[in-house]
């Protein structure tokens, strides 16, 4: 009796639970990775940063200290009248007349030479770093965790494991199962995530030389979203479970296009079936974080320019349609803080991908499709919608909805005038 194999449905619950301790392990080093790239790779970071622009910077220290007592360069979005502001040129234009007449097709290729050389001087330090061996090394085997297989949705999985109907105690191991992998895909996103936002926050002219990362990541993150949800359903009893757990996943996904795509500054090979999927996400996601990453993935895409006219219009009339006018003008306004950042999200990103009317799609998306007229019917209900938020409660969304409202109307002001004065 003590020799005997155990029946094989006990034999399979075995093997699930020792599968379910192996990823645990797996998950914990993830966390530990995550936790020390981010300490240690954002130094590095802001190392290879510096080698980066030393070189342009040494011969104008000088006029770089007077520029920084008159003028903070990241300071834009806190006042956009002035960002906006149609006389708002720099004075040195009129004080010199000559600099556009000295500028010719060589002065462009020294530009570019050095945007060129500077792109490879930090690829050389991200080589010798953290970031290299994260890139070179780790990344591809944070894609393979972060890859959904049978056993990732309880569709897949309990067809895998269930040679007949399943008894509540294989369903119960099985469901833990499943939840170990979503947290370990999870995981393993998050930590992908990190890489990219020390990329960005330090060292974006790296994707200019490696367009084909960007290609490569942004094409596996679209396989993993289409994966959760090109699989069927699961029993209807485990609907909500599996409902559940493929968003689990879903989300950092859509975190890591969103870091991906603003780095790349909108340069991923996103195609309009893909911006269906995106506007999908946003329709169903069930909480507001989800929808204001899907939206920011959007917003990224539609700054793509030229050529992509068709693709910018579809994102640009969905935003301020659905995201931004719908919930603003219906009978029963939103009066819940959490639908207020969605629209804020939205509002921001209006504002930069319409803030030039050179722009291609300016005039025949912005211009033709009346969006200055419903910006200005939201104006009011946007600010009353901000006012329902709570300082003492929700300081930061407060001062971001504020913020918005402000630039809400510095920029009706300025799209309404550029026309005019062109």
């Amino acid at each position: 009796a003590n020799g005997a194999e155990p029946p094989g449905g006990l034999k399979q619950e075995a093997a699930l639970d020792q599968l379910n301790s192996r990823i645990s392990y797996v998950q914990l080093a993830l966390e530990l990775a995550a936790n020390i790239f981010t300490d240690e790779g954002a130094e590095d970071a802001e190392l290879a940063d510096d080698a980066s622009n030393s070189n342009s910077n040494d011969d104008d220290d000088d006029e770089d200290m007077a520029g920084d007592d008159g003028e903070d360069a990241g300071s834009d979005i806190e006042d956009v009248t002035r960002h906006f502001d149609e006389d708002g040129n720099d004075d040195a234009d009129e004080d010199d007349d000559d600099v556009g007449v000295d500028f010719d097709i060589n002065d462009m290729e020294d530009i570019l030479a050095d945007e060129s050389t500077i792109a490879n001087e930090a690829d050389d330090v991200v080589q010798q770093s953290i970031l290299g061996v994260f890139i070179g090394a780790i990344v591809p085997s944070l894609q393979r965790l972060a890859k959904p297989t049978k056993m990732s949705t309880l569709a897949t999985a309990i067809s895998e494991c269930a040679q007949s109907t399943p008894n509540s105690a294989a369903i119960k191991v099985i469901v833990s199962v499943v939840e170990s992998f979503a947290a370990l895909h999870e995981r393993a996103l998050s930590c992908f995530n990190n890489v990219l936002l020390v990329i960005e926050e330090s060292l974006k002219v790296w994707f200019r030389k490696h367009g084909d990362c960007v290609d490569q990541w942004w094409r596996l993150l679209i396989d993993i979203a289409q994966l959760l949800f090109g699989t069927a359903g699961s029993p209807a009893e485990l609907a909500d479970t599996d409902q559940r757990l493929r968003f689990a996943v879903l989300e950092p996904t859509i975190s890591c296009m969103w870091t991906l795509a603003r780095s790349a500054q909108g340069a991923v090979p996103a195609t309009r079936e893909q911006v269906e999927g995106l506007i999908h996400v946003c329709e169903q996601a069930p909480n507001s974080d989800l929808r204001v990453k899907a939206i920011g993935v959007l917003g990224s895409i539609a700054c793509r320019k030229p050529g992509h006219v068709d693709e910018n219009q579809r994102i640009g009339t969905y935003l301020l349609d659905n995201i931004v006018c719908t919930p603003l003008l219906a009978t029963g306004a939103p009066s819940n803080s959490n639908n207020v950042e969605p629209i804020i999200e939205a509002l921001d990103l209006i504002y930069d991908i319409y803030g030039d009317q050179a722009y291609d799609y300016d005039e025949p998306v912005f211009v033709r499709g009346g969006f200055l007229a419903k910006l200005r019917t939201c104006y009011l209900p946007m600010r009353k919608l901000v006012k329902t938020v709570d300082r003492r409660v929700k300081r930061e969304l407060r001062d971001r909805g504020d913020l918005v409202v402000q630039n809400m109307r510095g920029f009706i002001d300025y799209k309404d005038s550029e026309r005019r004065t062109a």
